[in-house]
């Protein structure tokens, strides 16, 4: 947005970045004083936002008040929220472009300019669902021909896949004397010339997968080809519209990309800086709350009102507060601890709320600890898991390429709104709803999933679940059952599909 103009209802607030910069901002703390000082981190960043829109129409004085007094109305008013950007999906992209581009043909139509149809919102489009795999790297189907004339001439193949170029010679074996030829694997290793289908295509002369270093790009290229209508339209549309950015395909899935390379913690927009937000098109969003940023995943019509300026509307929700204390085990994985505190949240029933973390054990996690747990969110149920940004979000950032300068502006905003939290200090913690304390300390490692990765087993106690599984009922109603015990392996009897299905398991030690 522009830098608000003479008669904004909070023109009073804004004032200068006391550094080298000397930015504007809106100083949101003044507004609400001891009120603003026990806000939770999340709810300051919708009140920043409510302030910096306030227009009396869309967004009114009473919906700031409203924010500003959560505490007492949480989950009984519904106030409107303006996202800093909108990430969308290829899927959800092409409706959303195809709008805005029947809303240039409607004004051209009524006689208007139909260049000044552009969306109100900064806006990333990614193509990224699309891509399919038709080459892999040691795949016969990189090769459909891999037995030359022969199999054409026995019509084993069909025209269209005869017509395909034989196989050229294995690309890094210096000592290969040519193609993988099926005449020569038949002639000179005894096998038949014919592979099966799906089969990776071995060298004759050194017995090894043949390295295809360019399947990424070949992939590409089929994709370009397979979808270069829709490819153009998206590219006309970043070239027509403006706040409209192009992420092309094959650079990541959406939420990583918005993590690495598109937020910006700290936006700014006509020498005003404020807090980053987004809403996107995809469930996992959240993953992004983690670097301190607030997103969260909403339907296709939602962001498209967000595209045509208007605001999200949420209930003010409640906000959970999760209080981490102590330290990981050094033998406890990242995966330990977020699948640990994910079922801590499944229990206490965090759905349709913001959950935010605090306490020592905050800083015990790295930025790639918290945005995977922020990632669980749809596992959990809540609408957002929201880290502050802290001197360990700052050194992430500091790794990952900020600039240095711009990151101490950042840093001296941020404390100037009290949107930094001080990892060094516990007094002064906001107000929750409620509270959930996780002590890391008790997380350990452990085995779970694949389908079900809530029903974890600790790795000590493997031996006992194991034993406690074979007297459990199986879907026929029978039981595993030991029939006989040796020395140094169990005999196990499984009914399966009302059949019997013997092996031989070894005993734990």
């Amino acid at each position: 947005m522009d830098e608000p103009s003479a008669g904004h209802t909070f023109e009073y607030l804004i004032e200068t970045l006391n550094d080298s910069s000397r930015k504007k901002f809106f100083n949101v703390p003044k507004l609400g004083g001891t009120k603003y000082d026990v806000l939770p981190y999340s709810i300051r960043v919708l009140l920043e936002a409510a302030v910096r829109h306030c227009d009396g129409f869309l967004l009114r004085r009473e919906d700031v008040l409203n924010i500003l007094d959560w505490k007492s109305q949480r989950s009984r008013v519904e106030v409107p929220f303006f996202p800093a950007r909108v990430l969308l999906q290829d899927f959800t992209g092409i409706p959303a472009m195809v709008d805005f581009a029947a809303m240039r043909e409607a004004v051209k139509t009524l006689g208007g300019d139909p260049k000044t149809v552009h969306p109100a919102c900064p806006t990333d489009l990614m193509v990224d669902h699309s891509l399919q795999i038709d080459f892999s790297k040691c795949a016969i189907q990189n090769a459909p021909n891999p037995g030359g004339g022969d199999l054409q001439r026995a019509g084993k193949l069909s025209p269209l896949r005869a017509q395909q170029p034989r196989k050229p010679p294995c690309r890094g074996q210096a000592a290969c004397r040519g193609p993988c030829d099926s005449e020569e694997l038949g002639r000179g290793s005894g096998r038949p010339s014919a592979q099966i289908e799906n089969t990776p295509a071995l060298c004759p002369f050194h017995l090894q997968p043949v390295p295809e270093p360019e399947t990424v790009l070949k992939n590409q290229e089929v994709e370009f080809g397979r979808n270069r209508e829709r490819l153009q339209f998206f590219k006309w549309s970043s070239r027509v519209f403006r706040n409209v950015a192009l992420i092309p395909p094959g650079t990541g899935m959406p939420h990583q990309v918005n993590l690495e390379s598109l937020s910006r913690v700290v936006a700014e927009e006509g020498g005003l800086l404020f807090p980053d937000s987004v809403v996107g098109t995809d469930s996992h969003m959240t993953m992004v709350n983690g670097l301190g940023v607030l997103g969260w995943g909403v339907g296709g019509i939602e962001t498209e009102a967000v595209m045509l300026g208007l605001p999200v509307s949420l209930t003010l929700p409640e906000v959970v507060g999760c209080e981490l204390t102590g330290s990981s085990n050094p033998f406890v994985t990242s995966i330990d601890v977020v699948l640990g505190v994910t079922k801590h949240l499944r229990q206490a029933g965090v759905a349709g709320k913001f959950v935010e973390f605090f306490g020592s054990g905050v800083s015990q996690l790295s930025v790639v600890d918290r945005t995977t747990i922020a990632n669980m969110c749809p596992e959990y149920g809540a609408l957002l898991s929201f880290f502050p940004v802290d001197n360990v979000t700052l050194k992430h950032l500091e790794h990952a390429g900020f600039d240095k300068a711009k990151l101490k502006s950042m840093e001296t905003y941020l404390k100037a709104v009290k949107l930094f939290r001080n990892d060094q200090s516990s007094s002064g913690e906001p107000e929750y709803s409620e509270v959930i304390q996780i002590n890391l300390n008790s997380i350990v490692a452990s085995v779970s999933g694949p389908k079900r990765p809530q029903d974890r087993v600790a790795v000590t106690e493997m031996k006992s679940d194991f034993r406690a599984c074979l007297s459990e009922k199986t879907s026929t109603g029978k039981t595993f059952s030991v029939m006989a015990s040796f020395e140094n392996e169990v005999e196990i009897t499984l009914y399966k599909h009302g059949g019997l299905l013997n092996f031989v398991a070894r005993k734990f030690s």
